[in-house]
């Protein structure tokens, strides 16, 4: 029976194998980060800024649910250690990935955490860059080793994906030939597909490695990891504020506080507590978007990501 996975920090060597990346991910025997230092405010904390609605997605080891029904994970504390920097005001809502961006086209709501960029997403929100990170294909080991041309090529097989989640153009592609195929089973969040997956309800599942931490080791011995898209460059993950609802002045402030965090060391330093180093690098300040498609892959297209991180 597959289980939350459980908030861990870990730390990885270069070069080890995914299944001893997955095996050091349930047993949490590696040592945690170093802690960041205190916050010093960048802006003047008696100006107003705020409260603005963050729409969060529950993922695993960004934002997670706990037994008591609180969540933790990297998205808290990233916005505890915002707020602190900036002296804006953050409101979380819970939504999944469709809603997230239904509420930013409507106005109500007003920023998401770890979002792909896109070209249609561009025209909503204004996006900041702050890490990337590589989706794997995840596959079930007694199919034997596959490729991309494999999967298309067999026609029973089907993969399921989170409703308007993107993954990098390579994913991207494929999705969109399997959906137009009707070989493509899409759900509200990665809960959601992990069950349907777990459940052969799909021969393919794209997702970051550290997402299946806390499975039960003989159930992940039973998967196969691949980058399909070796050469492709990772996939960036930013920060989403609403073009149409964030106060420019505001804007600005965010900006100067994330900036901060970039040049000290404590995004990095924070990012290190959930997230493997291995395919995930935190960016440095002021990086551009890179070149972005002429419009999103047609959806029935935050995501890190995740997760990362697409989300």
């Amino acid at each position: 029976m597959l289980s939350r996975p459980p908030l861990i920090a870990v730390r990885f060597s270069a070069g080890r194998p995914l299944a001893a990346i997955l095996g050091g991910l349930l047993l949490g025997l590696s040592p945690l980060a170093a802690q960041a230092a205190p916050p010093e405010p960048v802006a003047d904390a008696g100006a107003d800024c705020g409260p603005y609605r963050v729409g969060l997605r529950e993922y695993p080891q960004l934002y997670q649910r706990q037994g008591d029904g609180r969540h933790e994970g990297l998205d808290r504390e990233f916005f505890e250690q915002l707020t602190a920097r900036s002296g804006c005001r953050f409101s979380f809502q819970l939504e999944s990935q469709p809603r997230i961006w239904q509420h930013l086209r409507s106005g109500s709501l007003d920023l998401a955490s770890w979002v792909v960029p896109s070209a249609e997403r561009q025209v909503l929100v204004h996006m900041i860059p702050l890490l990337t990170a590589r989706p794997m294909a995840v596959t079930w080991r007694e199919r034997g080793p596959m490729s991309q041309a494999d999967f298309l090529a067999d026609t029973q097989l089907k993969a399921v994906a989170i409703r308007q989640a993107l993954y990098g153009p390579g994913y991207d592609t494929l999705l969109q030939r399997l959906r137009e195929q009707g070989r493509l089973s899409e759900v509200a969040d990665f809960e959601t597909a992990l069950r349907a997956f777990a459940a052969h309800r799909g021969d393919l599942l794209i997702a970051f490695p550290w997402s299946l931490a806390g499975q039960p080791w003989a159930w992940l011995e039973q998967l196969r990891f691949s980058d399909w898209h070796a050469g492709a460059g990772s996939l960036y993950s930013t920060l989403a504020l609403s073009r149409s609802t964030v106060r420019p002045a505001d804007l600005r402030r965010i900006e100067r506080a994330l900036r901060v965090m970039q040049q000290d060391g404590s995004l990095a330093q924070l990012v290190a507590r959930y997230l493997p180093p291995e395919g995930v690098q935190v960016l440095p300040a002021g990086t551009p978007l890179p070149p972005l498609p002429a419009s999103a892959p047609a959806r029935a297209a935050p995501a890190p990501a995740p997760a990362p991180a697409s989300r």
